[in-house]
């Protein structure tokens, strides 16, 4: 995800959008798609929304879906999820941002993805930040199960998580991170709360941390999940990568690479995929602060985890469109899937801060680097910005747009084409453009651009992140 990175954030007007009561077939034993919250099998977009102003508190942040269709999302049917809403554990309270970050999964396997939602901010007097589980039904996200810090109540809690069957027990457990702590919370999860044992991953190996992201996915062949923790090791000043590898005996540390000085992790983001197909998932960490104008780092993946022999792909990279410029920020988002049908996944790439045609207005775009039998490469890469016919919105804006701070590939209309969405947050108004995949990859011909007024919405920053299906 995260996303990051993960989510789209978004500030609500409070009365703008009301929850609504959706009625879908009633599910298989598992849910099909890991973003299909009604069991109706089509595919839905989780936005989470730390900013938003819910019951005149400000930034107690909610959880926007929209609900997905045969023809794709349906942004007229919508619903907002908020600490005040019904079956939601807590209540919305002043800079709790719940929905700082968000992934999605069927964590109870009843056949309905949920989603899993943080809220850093949230303070019950004695514990500080929680994530909820936000379940899916035939309804769609009608209860929810809150849960805090095992341990420590003034380091905060899921500063960034991930979900995965880490031990191969065929529950699906959550790995969160505080200020300087990695847990671990092995499933199954329930909808009463309850959950499995929750263990403490540090100190590792006598270090001092500061973790800050944690991505999953599966990266050696025993097909297990493992994860990967970013973050700074406070001894040695070096931003490292942590590696744990899942198996029947629970998730194990493995191996830790150093990340080259030019990489920043400040609002970084990263996914795992195989984008050479030789068996092994390959980390891919986006660097909108890295170097000269950002940069994308990618770790091959081994037996042991990602390899130490670490790729950077930047806009001096052969084929990548655009130069190298201050503030481009190049890897503002990344997200993998395949884009054109070959079977090697590509990586989409947000460089938010790309200056388009003769003004200094950054607003932005998203170029897709292209999987090969030699993993990542500028070859075939394409740029999507303004100027791509049939995008919405002018080339020359009149202020930064900030197109592509957050990304997603995900065939959103099950064409088995791959689409892509990316946000402009700083555009005006806000919005969130849809370009529909062809067996090329993504094209503007025949994109959506959904504004902020279109969707109830007043500001949008990054996209959902998930585990890919």
């Amino acid at each position: 995800m995260r996303r990051r990175t993960a989510v789209v954030a978004a500030t609500l007007l409070a009365a703008g959008l009301s929850p609504l009561t959706l009625t879908a077939p009633a599910s298989a034993a598992a849910a099909k798609h890991t973003d299909d919250f009604n069991g109706d099998g089509y595919r839905d977009l989780a936005i989470g929304d730390y900013g938003a102003t819910v019951g005149g508190k400000k930034k107690a942040g909610a959880v926007v879906v929209i609900w997905g269709s045969s023809k794709g999302l349906d942004p007229a049917r919508r619903t907002v999820v908020s600490q005040n809403s019904a079956g939601v554990p807590g209540a919305a309270e002043t800079s709790d941002f719940f929905g700082t970050d968000i992934t999605t999964v069927d964590l109870n396997k009843d056949g309905y993805a949920d989603v899993v939602a943080t809220a850093p901010g949230e303070d019950d007097g004695a514990y500080t930040g929680t994530f909820t589980v936000l379940w899916g039904s035939k309804s769609g996200l009608t209860s929810g199960s809150a849960y805090k810090n095992p341990k420590y109540k003034d380091r905060g809690f899921a500063k960034d998580i991930a979900v995965g069957d880490f031990d191969a027990n065929g529950s699906q457990d959550v790995v969160a991170v505080d200020d300087q702590n990695i847990w671990y919370l092995r499933g199954p999860f329930t909808e009463s709360g309850s959950r499995g044992k929750a263990t403490d991953f540090d100190p590792i190996d006598g270090e001092n941390i500061d973790p800050e992201i944690v991505v999953s996915g599966k990266v050696t062949k025993d097909g297990t999940a493992d994860f990967a923790v970013l973050g700074n090791d406070w001894d040695t000043d070096d931003d490292r990568v942590w590696f744990y590898k899942g198996g029947s005996g629970g998730p194990k540390q493995t191996k830790k690479v150093n990340l080259p000085s030019s990489a920043s992790l400040v609002e970084a983001g990263a996914t795992i995929a195989d984008f050479d197909k030789n068996g092994y998932g390959d980390l891919a960490v986006g660097g909108r602060r890295s170097g000269k104008g950002g940069g994308v780092y990618v770790l091959p993946g081994t037996s042991t985890g990602p390899s130490t022999s670490v790729k950077t792909i930047t806009q001096s990279t052969s084929g990548v469109p655009g130069t190298p410029e201050s503030a481009d920020s190049f890897g503002s988002d990344v997200s993998s899937a395949d884009t054109n049908g070959d079977g090697y996944p590509d990586l989409a790439v947000g460089v938010a801060g790309e200056v388009i045609g003769d003004n200094w207005f950054r607003v932005g775009g998203v170029t897709v680097l292209r999987g090969s039998s030699t993993g990542l490469t500028g070859k075939n890469a394409r740029m999507y910005d303004y100027a791509t016919a049939g995008v919405e919105g002018a080339a020359n804006e009149d202020n930064d747009a900030g197109l592509g701070d957050s990304v997603l590939l995900r065939d959103l209309n099950g064409d088995g084409h791959t689409d892509l969405v990316a946000s402009a947050p700083q555009a005006t108004p806000g919005r969130l453009h849809l370009l529909p995949g062809t067996a090329t990859g993504p094209t503007g011909q025949g994109s959506r651009m959904l504004t902020l007024d279109g969707l109830g919405l007043t500001s949008l920053t990054r996209l959902y992140a998930q585990l890919a299906d």
